[in-house]
């Protein structure tokens, strides 16, 4: 009787979970001197590796305006928010943030630059070599009319205090916006899980809002191997980090290639999270 019970309670309670499918890609900027792996030459395979995951929300990083303007025109079931890091229109990198248009709505967005001066276009602090910014939104989704916050960041690939305080403001901002919304943070945060900014962005004291790292134990540990397949010193600098009212159901580096590069110097990863 006790199993008929539980069998019937897990019929009704499994279609309740909410299922969302997040995506996390440095795509690796167009005006890189990467020959054969130039953007003309691999950005339909990228469209097709993204195509096949099928991300409901995709966070993307290093993306210049004729790269963000090709995606928009190929994925046009995405809609996309960002803004360029250099004058916050559209000189310079993008941490670009898609989502579907059949699932959500954006209720609102913003974006801060990862410094000292977070509202001022363009700037960068501490140790920082270049100007780095996080870009998010809320979004409703149009089936449960529940929202989100989606983070997406790119820290800077030099600065160890700059990805340490990034770290922090990036934490701050959570707090301050998301109120009692679950949240989601994407990016390359060029540190490994031995750096200190890895800590602050998984710890518990100091932060109203918690976060996990989506990585689960089995799954490969690496994301930035550069293009090509034969390269084995790699790292794992790509994350997707959850608030806890997510559980993981999956996570994935997609490791597809043509043989002998891949579609971007670091590797995508994919994670599905379910929520009651």
């Amino acid at each position: 009787m006790k199993y008929i019970l539980a069998v019937l309670l897990a019929a009704v309670y499994l279609p309740l979970l909410a299922q969302t499918k997040i995506m996390t890609y440095n795509i690796r900027n167009s005006n890189a001197a990467d020959g054969v792996n130039r953007w003309e030459k691999r950005r339909d395979t990228w469209i097709a590796l993204v195509r096949k995951v099928d991300p409901d929300i995709l966070g993307t990083q290093e993306v210049l305006l004729d790269q963000l303007n090709y995606i928009k025109k190929t994925m046009t079931d995405y809609s996309e928010y960002g803004v360029g890091r250099n004058d916050g229109k559209k000189k310079g990198e993008h941490s670009a943030i898609f989502y579907k248009k059949s699932k959500y709505d954006l209720v609102k967005g913003g974006n801060f630059w990862l410094s000292e001066t977070p509202d001022k276009p363009g700037s960068k602090s501490w140790d920082a070599a270049i100007t780095r910014i996080c870009s998010w939104v809320q979004l409703k989704d149009k089936s449960t009319g529940k929202t989100i916050f989606v983070f997406n960041t790119h820290f800077d690939h030099k600065g160890k205090e700059a990805r340490r305080n990034s770290a922090r403001l990036i934490r701050q901002y959570i707090d301050s916006l998301a109120g009692t919304d679950p949240v989601i943070v994407t990016g390359d945060f060029n540190l490994e899980p031995s750096d200190v900014g890895y800590t602050t962005m998984t710890q518990k004291e100091g932060y109203r809002v918690g976060l996990n790292d989506t990585w689960m134990e089995g799954a490969l540990n690496y994301t930035d191997c550069g293009f090509e397949v034969s390269n084995k010193k790699c790292s794992r600098i790509d994350y997707i980090f959850a608030s806890p009212q997510y559980s993981r159901k999956s996570y994935t580096v997609h490791t597809d290639n043509n043989g002998i590069y891949y579609p971007s110097d670091h590797l995508t990863v994919s994670v599905v999270l379910t929520m009651p």
